[in-house]
């Protein structure tokens, strides 16, 4: 079964904390387990002044502090634009607000909303 692994724990944000809740919450399910093993890349994240790096290359999502590499998809907004998206009121409007801005394989983290999404949403 596939987890969600802090590359350096001592040094994790906030961010990447809500990050591995929600994505562990959602592993728990069929669906969240399948999405995550067929997700592939990296993908920067950041909020504030947090920022994120997943890695989904090997099977687990790695997760580490700051900006790791060239990360196949970008997205930095803010706290509130991002917990509104786990929250189920969609990624649409916070993106053409700017709220929210996205880059680099777009598709990509569009395969990746299930594994971000708060129970019930």
């Amino acid at each position: 079964m596939s987890r969600v692994v802090f590359k350096t724990p001592g040094e994790m944000n906030l961010l990447g904390y809500i990050l591995r809740s929600l994505v562990e919450r959602n592993l728990e399910t069929p669906k969240g387990a399948k999405v995550l093993s067929k997700m592939k890349g990296t993908v920067l994240v950041g909020a504030s002044r947090m920022t994120v790096t997943l890695d989904f290359s090997g099977g687990d999502l790695a997760m580490e502090v700051g900006a790791q590499g060239k990360a196949d998809v970008r997205v930095r907004g803010s706290m509130d634009a991002l917990l509104g998206v786990s929250l189920g009121k969609g990624m649409v409007w916070p993106v053409m607000t700017r709220r929210l801005k996205v880059g680099g394989k777009v598709w990509r983290l569009l395969r990746m909303l299930p594994l971000l999404k708060a129970e019930g949403a």
